[in-house]
């Protein structure tokens, strides 16, 4: 009873309409109506049947806008929760990443982890002060891998100018203050030593270059010190500093920082003062070099060796029989 009295009053307009046509046709089959009466009463079912149509449209009108609204409000929940899922989804990269990022501690480490990047690597990528540790032990081992392997060999070097005596005498600086007086080759970093590094590490690539005709080697030269070592082989990135008992990083080739670092790199190299290592093709000289052969290839390559002679025979020593400043 409650369902038909609730339908009734929702219905209300209908149910008269319906009673008022009920009422005049029965009295139209009776024949005591008038003619009058009978339009008025159509004119009044007329109007209630308009209300109710009315009536109808505003209800689906308001059904239309709340089910807009509704609509809307979900879109607008959806498009949260799709930021959200994005949101998240980038965490869970950074947070792979930095799994994936390794911490080398200790000399052992470091040097491991160089071993097995040097074992199968046709590119190594260098960015540092003036290349000791490359010309002491990356450059020849390479090398010798590659002619092991008779497999081409690139390389590509980043270090101090050694025509620039403030670098030099900033990274010497910076050198002395980070550690004791006396390295582990037992020598002591001034600007001169810095000179002589740096002119070591080009004939020390020229020399190679010499031997291994696979080997394509470039250097630039920056005016720019950096307090880190970047080394990079084709599966992995080894960042080092000065001190090797410092924690190194190590970045696998599987990364995106590995990519980010690598245009780093060559975007600092290209814009370094190249050195014409292809000029020094001009230029003989034996297994070892004479300091008048030096001297003539520095020349050849347009990188005026401005030390004394008697800085010369270092320079060869450093650049053919350098010492491991890690051993």
């Amino acid at each position: 009873m409650k369902r038909i009295l609730v339908w009734f009053l929702a219905e209300t307009d209908a149910v008269v309409a319906l009673g008022i046509a009920i009422v005049a046709g029965v009295l139209g089959l009776l024949d005591v109506t008038t003619t009058k009466l009978a339009d008025n009463t159509i004119l009044l079912t007329l109007a209630v049947l308009s209300l109710a149509v009315l009536r109808d449209r505003w209800r689906g009108m308001n059904a239309e806008h709340g089910l807009t609204t509704a609509l809307n409000e979900v879109s607008g929940r959806l498009g949260d929760l799709s930021a959200m899922r994005t949101t998240l989804l980038q965490s869970e990269r950074a947070l792979r990443e930095i799994a994936a990022v390794g911490l080398l501690t200790g000399p052992r480490e470091v040097a491991r982890a160089h071993e097995e990047a040097r074992e199968q690597t046709g590119r190594w990528v260098f960015k540092g002060g003036t290349g000791t540790y490359i010309r002491a032990v990356t450059l020849p081992e390479c090398v010798r891998l590659a002619r092991r392997d008779r497999r081409a060999l690139t390389v590509r070097l980043e270090i101090l100018d050694p025509t620039d005596l403030d670098a030099c005498e900033r990274y010497a600086v910076f050198r002395r203050s980070m550690a004791e007086l006396t390295d582990a080759t037992g020598e002591t970093w001034t600007c001169d030593r810095t000179r002589e590094e740096a002119y070591a590490t080009v004939l020390a690539a020229c020399w190679h270059k010499k031997r291994y005709d696979l080997l394509d080697v470039q250097i630039g030269l920056t005016s720019t010190m950096t307090t880190f070592r970047y080394d990079m082989a084709d599966n992995r990135l080894i960042i080092t500093q000065d001190d090797p008992r410092m924690p190194a990083l190590m970045i696998p080739r599987e990364s995106f920082l590995y990519a980010s670092f690598h245009t780093e790199l060559d975007r600092s190299l290209a814009q370094a003062k190249k050195v014409p290592l292809e000029l020094s093709s001009t230029v003989g000289f034996g297994d070892e070099p004479t300091p008048e052969e030096v001297r003539g290839l520095f020349d050849a390559l347009h990188l005026p060796l401005t030390l004394p002679d008697d800085h010369i025979p270092r320079i060869i020593q450093k650049a053919i029989h350098a010492r491991n400043p890690y051993p």
